[in-house]
Order: C-alpha cells, then structure tokens, then sequence
C-alpha cells in the first residue's frame, strides 16, 4: 500500500503527523539517553527536551562519544520536524482552519444538546425555504446536507447543519433522531433515498411526526408505507394556488397573510388544549371572554378524534383537542400561554 501523498493532507492532518513524530522522537531521544549514557528518567528527558528545542542549554552530564552522535542525528531529525510543524501551524492560523476546527466542535456540541427538535434532510429550493420558515417561527431544527456549497449556505446563515447524507443511518442517529419531534424530508430529486430516509426514521424513532416532500404519486404511497405522517406535493400545492389566484384572489391574499407573507400582523395557529389546563370544561364562548381576546376559533380537532369540527360558542374544550384559531400573533402567543397555564389568567 502506498504511503498518502500529502498534498491530500488537509492541515489538520498534517499537524497531527508533525506532532506525532515529535512525541516519537522525544521518546526515542529519552530511551536512547538513559541506554547510552545511563542516565536517570528525569535526565533524559529534559535532555531530550533541550536537544529538540535546540535552545541551547550546556549538557545535563558529560557525553561519551556515542552520546555525542546521537545528540547530533536527534538534533538534525528534530529540528526539521519541528520547522515543519511550525510552518504547518503558521498555514492553519493563516488561512482560518484552526477557527474552522473550534467552530465545528461547538457545532457538534450544539447537536448533542438538542432535544424536541426537528431535523430537515436536504438543504435544496426546498428545504432551504422550509428552514427560513422555522428559523422565523423560533423552531430549533437541524440541517443534513451533503453538497459542499449548500453546507455552507447554511452555516453562513447560523444554522445548524450536520454534513452527511441522511440515508446514513448513523448521520441520522448523530442528528438526534430518537430525540427529535420531526424530520422533514425534502429530497425530491432522490425519491429511493426519500423512502429509506423515512423508513429508517420511523424505525428508530415511532412517535416522530414525519413530513415528506414527492413529486410523484407512486413515490407518495411508497412514503406513507414507508411511515411518513403526511405527504406534500409541491405540484400539487403550486396548482391548487393558481387555481385560487385564477377564482379566487382574495382568499389567496387572505390565506398568503396568514401564512406571514404579509405584513397585517395576523396568523393561523394550530393550539393545543394541555391536559390540566385551567380551561378544560370550558365553553368556546366562555373562553373567548375569561381571555377578553379578539381572536376567533375557526376549527378544533378534538381528543381522539381525526376529523376537524367547526366549534359554536357552546363547544366545550377538553384536554388534548388542538384549536385552530385566526388573529394577531402577538395575541395567539399569548393564549398559547395561558392555556398551558404559564401566565396569570
């Protein structure tokens, strides 16, 4: 097997090798002081020392002959390892590597702390805007992405970004899979990949909402056997708008507001009802006034149940039901709050 050829050797490498070699022949200069001259453990090393760092110090003891020539050989090694580890460490600082190095291991301590995130596979049209939105929204979420430039892209935004390919099982477990709460899978390019990457996600994570994107229907079954939780077209999104914005613009600007394109200030929530809230057993009405909000309940999917219901002032809220309401951001944060029971009532 041939020897890596150095250019091939980032600097980091390289650093590592010169360092190496140094504690080798530091070893070697202190075993070979106490074998030739007899010399003590302590003796040999500060020796060892003095001759690779070529500071100039006088001889710890008398050298024989023997010792002499072996000062000389470990002098000559030593320093051309040393210049050589110096200069590598010179290129390092220059060109940035050592920032690079430290920022990536805050980078991978930042991942190990994550929990209750959610993990985007692909940094693509897609998942770059997907990750705009839960940037915008305050959502902790984790990128995996491959390409070179995409990587990048991303970290000069201040994501997190983990470089990988996400049909690795063992990216996805460094991305805290288990610990997550969604994966968003947007690598519609790749559809194979896309079924593998929900299926190993749902292996090692059943509880995880999984969201993937497909641009072909049989792709889109094999996602939901595979166990994704929902399937989103973008064909089929991009149709549906220019239907509306053909029939009917109004509700397109209305819906395009609600999802923060505008500048109006109100957004459609989806809020839950926590088990223990200081609601439960209330009616819809009741609610509404106990808070004295503006904000309309618009549709409640109770506890138990798969299908929306639109609710009347008279609709009790339980436990668990989830609330879609329609008013001021600023105001639905605040009920959200209330209802979990963080703020005064």
């Amino acid at each position: 097997m041939q020897p890596p050829d150095e250019r091939s050797l980032d600097p980091v490498q390289r650093l590592y090798i010169a360092i190496g070699v140094l504690l080798l022949l530091l070893g070697l200069g202190t075993v070979g002081y106490m074998e030739l001259e007899g010399w003590s453990f302590s003796d040999a090393l500060f020796m060892a020392v003095i001759t690779l760092s070529t500071v100039g110090y006088q001889t710890v003891h008398h050298l024989d002959v023997k010792g002499e020539y072996f000062t000389i050989i470990l002098i000559v090694t030593g320093v051309g390892t040393v210049g050589y580890a110096i200069a590598t460490l010179s290129e390092l600082v220059l060109e940035g590597h050592v920032y690079k190095l430290l920022g990536g291991r805050r980078m991978d301590r930042k991942i190990a702390g994550l929990r209750d995130h959610v993990i985007v596979c692909g940094y693509g049209k897609i998942g770059s805007l997907v990750s705009d939105g839960l940037h915008a929204r305050n959502i902790p979420f984790l990128i995996i992405e491959e390409n070179a430039a995409n990587v990048q892209e991303a970290l000069a935004k201040g994501y997190l970004v983990l470089s990988g390919n996400a049909a690795d099982e063992e990216v996805l477990r460094v991305a805290g899979v288990m610990k997550a709460r969604s994966l968003l899978v947007t690598l519609t390019s790749r559809p194979a990949e896309s079924v593998y990457v929900t299926m190993s996600s749902r292996l090692e994570n059943p509880d995880m909402t999984i969201i993937a994107m497909a641009t072909d229907p049989k792709a889109e079954s094999k996602l939901l056997r595979a166990g994704a939780t929902k399937v989103v077209s973008p064909f089929v999104l991009g149709s549906h708008r220019m239907i509306l914005a053909l029939t009917r613009p109004t509700l397109l600007d209305v819906i395009d507001i609600i999802a923060g394109k505008g500048d109006s200030g109100l957004a459609l929530e989806e809020i839950p009802v926590p088990v223990g809230s200081p609601f439960i057993g209330m009616t819809v009405e009741r609610f509404s006034r106990r808070l004295m909000i503006k904000s309309h309940v618009v549709a409640i999917l109770k506890a138990g149940e798969t299908a929306l219901m639109l609710p009347s002032a008279d609709t009790v809220l339980s436990g668990g039901d989830q609330m879609v309401m329609i008013g001021e951001k600023q105001e639905l944060d605040r009920i959200a709050m209330e209802l979990s029971g963080l703020a005064p009532i």
